[in-house]
C-alpha cells in the first residue's frame, strides 16, 4: 500500500465559501466570480471595530431587523468557525492516515529492499564460489599439464642417458677385451654381466 497526495485538493476559500457544500466541481470560467463573493462575503461577516454609543445601543435594541442580522452573523461565524474546526480535525485525520500509510508503505519497501539485498548476497556468494572452484580446476589442470610434460621430458632423458650408457659400456667391454687380447689373457676372466 503507497501513500499518494489527493490529486487535487480543494482550496480553503472554496470549502468555507458559500458553495463548499456543492458536490460539483466549480468550472475556473466562473472561479472569479465565486472569489469575488466569497471576499464580499467575508468581507461582511468581519466584525468592524465599534464606538458604541448610548443612541446606537437604543436603536439597536430598538430595531429588530437590525438585532435578527446581528443573531444571523453571529450564527454565520459560528458554523463558520465549526466548519473550520471540522475541516482542520479532518485534515489532522488525513495527515495521519496519509502518514501512517507512508509508513507502512516505507517498511514493505525496506523489507523488499533488504530481501533483494539478501538475494543478491547469496548469489554473489555463490557466483564467487563457483568462479573460485573454476579457477582451482584451472589451476589444477595447468600443474598437471606441465608436471605430465615434465615426467615426459625426464623419460627422454632417461632414455637418452640409458642408451648413452649402453653404449659406453659396450665401448668399455670391446676396449677391455682388446686390451686383454694385447697382454695375451684370454678375456673369459673380465666377462661380467652387464648392470
Amino acid at each position: 500500500m503507497s501513500w499518494m497526495p489527493e490529486p487535487e485538493p480543494t482550496p480553503l476559500r472554496l470549502r468555507l465559501g458559500p458553495r463548499a457544500e456543492s458536490p460539483f466541481p466549480v468550472s475556473p470560467v466562473f472561479e472569479d466570480a465565486i472569489v469575488e463573493r466569497a471576499e464580499d462575503a467575508a468581507a461582511q461577516m468581519q466584525p468592524t471595530p465599534e464606538i458604541e454609543t448610548p443612541t446606537e445601543t437604543v436603536a439597536e435594541s430598538k430595531d429588530p431587523l437590525r438585532a435578527a442580522a446581528s443573531e444571523e452573523l453571529q450564527r454565520a461565524i459560528e458554523q463558520t468557525s465549526e466548519r473550520v474546526e471540522r475541516w482542520m480535525a479532518d485534515q489532522r485525520k488525513r495527515l495521519g492516515i496519509g502518514i501512517d500509510a507512508m509508513v507502512a508503505s516505507l517498511k514493505e519497501q525496506r523489507d523488499a529492499e533488504v530481501s533483494r539485498i539478501e538475494e543478491w548476497k547469496v548469489g554473489e556468494r555463490q557466483r564467487a564460489e563457483r568462479q573460485l572452484a573454476e579457477e582451482k580446476e584451472r589451476f589444477h589442470g595447468q600443474l598437471m599439464e606441465e608436471l605430465v610434460e615434465f615426467e615426459h621430458q625426464l623419460g627422454e632423458r632417461l632414455r637418452e642417458q640409458e642408451e648413452r650408457l649402453a653404449k659406453w659400456w659396450d665401448e668399455a667391454e670391446q676396449l677391455t677385451k682388446q686390451r686383454f687380447a694385447d697382454f695375451g689373457l684370454s678375456s673369459g676372466a673380465s666377462d661380467s654381466p652387464k648392470a
